[in-house]
């Protein structure tokens, strides 16, 4: 216990490296105009000590609170694992996909909201994950956190960075002011804990103090029923779906100059007898592109893409491994274009993505071990996408989505699973089957606009997962969803 205490004292101690209080008092002066982002000081000591706080502050809730026994860390475990070489672990689908990233994001954002810009920032996410892998826990380091947390977490960081840049307001008082830096915290929290150090969260001024200059962008809201009928089984079941959906910048053959000054990215919840469920998130970032034509009503643009993709389709209370689809695409990087011509009262546009999958994820229908019941791998991926819009009152569009991941490092003796001891799982070190996956996702997308805000949505979504095991059966599941709701832009 008392060697426990001096190494939480001792990192702790680091986490303070830096918040020098009387620092500059606010990242940009309140009444002045937009500072260039290049030009803003970089802190940082600051961004350090906020990603060394926070994993202490996360790690310390584990260990005292909780008494987890993976955070009863000491200088023993954390030799054991400097000296260990990463493995792949059993965490639960939504943790390690989802959850990490977000963790990641948090990292990321402590370095832009301190001046870094989003490669640096990166590179601090990286080293925000190598602490945790390697000094916070008694488990053994993994390969698929170190990706989806550095990876994931940039992609993600940088979304919700500029979504809260667009949210804060130091012009704003009172309820008004309290709200804007509450929900920016939820988005980027790290970036709410950089204001609070400095004071901005609460200074005034007669400009807006924001980071970024503020791109046009659509932010959508809708909620309705989704109907998802599982083939296999021959079952229906109904779900309340919320969503938001933003597309960020300018959709056009305009340079960007710096990384997701465009993307597009759209989350889905379930609503149901449990409570809240994230199902879906997906983010398409533009990390640089070359105009390739464009005339008086014709443009095409082509680029390099950063992807995240993340489904976790599954029923409330239904443990049924056919009801469950599993798809993600944590880490992955490709080319792209994308092409939009104007004819009159008609707005047609094409989209076409390739994608190298550095860390994807699937469903498994044999391998159960742990809190883990799907494959990891890597693949490629490729999306297609048409949209057509007439009069700005109909909307249609047409979007395919092909998934391809190898498990190259599976198992081979499943009977061995069955009496694996604590350590021997966290060191077994497979991504699962041995086993090839496609996953496909096709849908049909209508919109009608009812006014100026409103619009009625109707969607049709097609979903099928083959998979070709090494020892066992070839596997086809395929499920159909159908969305009725309205929407609004906000």
């Amino acid at each position: 216990m008392k060697t426990a205490v001096v190494i939480y004292f001792v990192l702790f101690s680091l986490s303070l490296y830096g918040q020098g209080w009387a620092d500059n008092f606010s990242t940009i002066p309140a009444d002045s105009t937009l500072v260039p982002f290049s030009n803003i000081e970089k802190k940082r000591g600051k961004a350090v000590s906020i990603n060394v706080g926070l994993n202490m502050a996360m790690r310390g809730f584990n260990r005292f609170v909780l008494e987890d026994e993976y955070a009863q860390i000491n200088f023993h475990s954390m030799r054991n694992n400097m000296n260990t070489l990463p493995v792949w672990d059993t965490n639960r689908f939504s943790t390690n996909l989802i959850g990490h990233p977000y963790h990641g994001s948090m990292y990321f954002n402590s370095a832009r909201a301190n001046g870094f810009e989003f490669y640096q920032s990166s590179l601090v996410t990286s080293a925000g994950s190598l602490m945790w892998e390697y000094l916070m826990e008694t488990k053994p380091p993994s390969h698929n956190d170190l990706w989806a947390t550095t990876v994931g977490g940039a992609a993600l960081g940088e979304i919700l960075f500029r979504l809260s840049d667009l949210i804060l307001d130091n012009r704003t008082t009172g309820l008004g002011r309290a709200g804007r830096e509450l929900l920016a915290g939820i988005l980027a929290p790290t970036r709410l804990i950089t204001r609070l150090t400095t004071g901005e969260a609460w200074k005034t001024g007669q400009s807006r103090g924001n980071l970024l200059y503020g791109p046009p962008y659509l932010l959508e809201l809708y909620s309705g029923e989704t109907m998802r009928v599982v083939n296999s089984l021959n079952t229906t079941q109904w779900n309340t779906t919320l969503g938001a959906g933003i597309q960020y910048g300018e959709q056009s053959d305009i340079l960007i100059e710096k990384p997701y000054e465009w993307f597009q990215t759209t989350g889905e919840a379930m609503i149901g007898n449990e409570g809240f469920h994230l199902t879906q998130v997906n983010t398409l970032g533009l990390l640089f592109n070359k105009a390739l034509f464009r005339n008086e009503d014709t443009w095409v643009t082509g680029g390099l893409f950063q992807h995240f993709n993340y489904y976790n389709m599954k029923q409330s209370g239904d443990e049924n491994s056919a009801t469950t689809l599993y798809i993600s695409e944590a880490a992955a990087i490709g080319p792209g274009v994308i092409a939009q011509k104007k004819k009159h009262k008609v707005k047609a546009q094409f989209g076409a993505h390739l994608s190298g999958i550095i860390l994807g994820a699937s469903k498994s229908d044999h391998f159960k071990l742990d809190d883990r019941d799907y494959n990891f791998g890597s693949g490629f991926s490729l999306k297609l996408n048409s949209s057509f819009q007439y009069r700005q009152k109909l909307l249609f569009s047409l979007f395919a989505e092909n998934y391809m991941l190898f498990s190259w490092k599976g198992v081979d003796d499943y009977d061995m699973l069955k009496n694996l001891t604590i350590d021997e799982i966290d060191f077994l070190n497979v991504q699962g089957d041995k086993s090839s996956v496609r996953l496909y996702l096709l849908g049909l997308n209508m919109k009608y606009r009812l006014n100026e805000n409103a619009h009625l949505i109707f969607q049709a979504r097609h979903f099928t997962q083959n998979t070709v095991y090494k020892h066992f059966p070839k596997v086809n599941h395929h499920s159909n969803e159908l969305f009725f709701g309205i929407g609004m832009y906000v």
